[in-house]
């Protein structure tokens, strides 16, 4: 069960990384020209997974990958190398306001792309 909760905390952190990467990488891919971070498929997906995050944080509600990670790796068991270090670098211990104030800046970063970098309909 180890091995699949890791992969599951692997995949978590690629969620992680895609929405926090999207923020930064298509503002520079505008000006550096990269046509794909324009892709109106890829920027929905990315302001849809925002939103969620958002939400599920005003919400109070716990991430369904973290309960899946939790169910799967027990509390009791021993971590695996991997899932030690990516829950070192993932979860941090911060009030619930901290991270509800910081998702809600990133998604009304995320709409202002919209305005600022528009996307078109390009092929990934």
């Amino acid at each position: 069960m180890t091995f699949i909760a890791d992969a599951v905390l692997v995949i978590h952190f690629s969620v992680v990384i895609f929405i926090s990467g999207g923020l930064l990488l298509v503002p520079l891919g505008y000006w550096l020209g990269w046509g794909w971070l324009a892709n109106k498929r890829l920027r929905i997906i990315h302001a849809g997974a925002m939103a969620f995050v958002t939400l599920e944080t005003i919400l109070g509600l716990t991430c369904p990958l973290t309960l899946i990670e939790n169910y799967l790796s027990g509390m009791n068991t021993s971590e695996s190398f991997i899932g030690f270090w990516v829950k070192r670098i993932f979860y941090y211990d911060f009030p619930m306001e901290y991270f509800a104030l910081s998702y809600f800046l990133c998604l009304a970063w995320t709409f202002s792309m919209w305005k600022l970098f528009p996307p078109r309909n390009t092929p990934l």
